[in-house]
């Protein structure tokens, strides 16, 4: 699986900060939400979207993948559960030095992204709602 560019799937800079990616996020999500885009790769794109803001809204999601992106390896640090130290490491077989740190994030997406189409379904429909009265 290829390296996939979070910056640029949401089409931000790489020093945004959190109002502008999601701002960015909002707008693809409702642009390719799969209730509105009837586009085939729609779903696969808005499961891409949601997969990049998932972990670039969060502050140490963003500076792991910061850092997996700049030099192709998760950081070292003591009782990380990425160091393979201390009792909680972790002793998944992602191939981080290939730098594909989306199969980390894309194995826990899945429930989310679910949770996100329901969402933003919703807030479609309270959006009709209140423009055709």
């Amino acid at each position: 699986m290829d390296f996939k560019d979070y910056y640029q799937i949401l089409g931000v800079a790489e020093d945004a900060d959190i109002k502008a990616i999601k701002k960015a996020y909002r707008k693809l999500a409702l642009k390719l939400h799969p209730d509105v885009n009837a586009e085939a790769d729609a779903t696969e794109k808005f499961k891409e979207v949601a997969e990049a803001y998932e972990v670039l809204k969060d502050q140490e999601k963003r500076a792991e993948y910061d850092h997996i992106k700049k030099y192709g390896a998760p950081r070292q640090q003591s009782g990380s559960p990425f160091s393979g130290r201390g009792q909680h490491a972790y002793s998944g077989g992602f191939e981080y030095a290939q730098g594909d740190y989306s199969d980390f994030f894309g194995k826990y997406l899945a429930v989310i992204q679910m949770a996100l189409i329901a969402t933003t379904s919703l807030n479609l429909i309270c959006l009709k709602g209140r423009t055709s009265s």
